[in-house]
């Protein structure tokens, strides 16, 4: 049986691939603009990977705070963490997929 932190991390790696490969394609054919202001910093200061790369790090953050000082385990924040980042991403590279072919505004 495999375990949730493993599927959340299997998720995230997912997601992030996923949304690094439909940010590089949206740049190459469209106008795109990074929708989060923390993203668009840290892409602008450290270019696209390493910057894209940051803002995963710091969504993990975001979301795995509050879920330690609420009182979970760490195996419980690694799993929220992951997944969250993980379902984010992919929900990002929905978003530029549409951007793509003109379905986005």
């Amino acid at each position: 049986m495999v375990s949730r932190l493993a599927l959340a991390v299997c998720l995230l790696f997912v997601g992030a691939a996923a949304d690094v490969g439909t940010t590089y394609l949206a740049l190459s054919g469209t106008e795109y603009v990074e929708g989060s202001p923390v993203g668009r910093l840290f892409i602008s200061r450290f270019g696209l990977l390493r910057g894209m790369l940051l803002t995963k790090v710091a969504g993990m953050a975001l979301i795995g705070v509050p879920v330690a000082v609420a009182g979970g385990t760490r195996r419980l924040v690694a799993t929220v963490m992951c997944a969250g980042v993980g379902a984010l991403s992919l929900a990002v590279a929905a978003r530029n997929l549409l951007l793509v072919v003109g379905l986005w505004p």
